[in-house]
């Protein structure tokens, strides 16, 4: 496998890419219920909207932050993790166990773990996947583009290409998590309401060139007045040798 394949296999096992795919669906699906272009919304009211509420989404579906599990508790109440979202949202969130992902920001830069790989959210125009320009994004943003990579033989700073790069297990836990830092891309379309959702490795492209070393799609359909429930097969049956993992939504007995 390469390092996509055992990226998209290490999470679709873990359940991890569903519940991605349910906090993109639930967070932007809120985002097209509200938007109200006539009323004064633009691009820039679903950018921060969107932002912030999949903040909030990643981190209810894993239980992080203020969704953790207090001292003493096994678990969250459902009634702490439903409250504020709709209904339908919440019957078919995944149940992920919590600690499977923690939260883990970098500079300031909203992330998650799961093991040895954290992603950040980038958002982006949409249909213009393909087109991102990291060197004229964050400082944070840009130092993870700027990382080598093993994904690929046409990245700017592939490991084939430094023979003198100190090994992964060698590096501090901090810079041996940077080098395993992947961006969460999404996007609306403000005229039509379908989304984009990518995760993956992003390459410094100052050359104008390819933005990726890989990213993998976990778009679903566009959301609408109805959320639709979550597919319960993550993405990642292009993967050989994945395995299906069938979430059980919170709301089930």
């Amino acid at each position: 496998m390469d390092e996509r394949e055992q990226v998209v296999s290490l999470l679709g096992r873990a359940g991890v890419l569903a519940a991605i795919r349910w906090a993109y669906r639930s967070a932007y699906g809120e985002v097209w219920r509200d938007f109200n272009p006539q009323g004064g919304h633009d691009q820039g009211w679903v950018g921060i909207t969107a932002h912030k509420l999949l903040i909030d989404r990643l981190d209810r579906v894993f239980q992080a932050e203020r969704f953790a599990v207090q001292p003493g508790e096994s678990h969250v109440g459902r009634d702490v993790l439903a409250d504020g979202i709709a209904d339908s949202d919440f019957q078919s969130m995944p149940v992920i166990e919590p600690s499977t992902v923690v939260h883990a920001d970098l500079n300031n830069s909203p992330g998650w773990m799961l093991g040895d790989w954290r992603w950040l959210m980038a958002s982006f125009e949409y249909g213009r996947i393909d087109h991102i320009r990291w060197p004229q994004r964050s400082e944070t943003k840009g130092m993870v583009a700027r990382q080598p990579s093993a994904g690929g033989d046409d990245g700017l700073f592939s490991l084939a290409d430094l023979p003198d790069l100190p090994p992964l297990e060698s590096l501090e836990d901090a810079e041996r998590l940077l080098r395993r830092t992947l961006v969460l891309a999404h996007a609306m379309d403000l005229e039509t309401g379908e989304t984009q959702l990518f995760l993956g490795r992003s390459r410094w492209n100052f050359d104008k060139a390819d933005p990726w070393v890989w990213r993998h799609d976990l778009s679903v359909p566009p959301p609408s007045t109805s959320v639709l429930p979550v597919d319960p097969v993550p993405d990642d049956t292009d993967v050989p040798g994945a395995q299906r993992h069938l979430p059980r939504a919170i709301g089930e007995a």
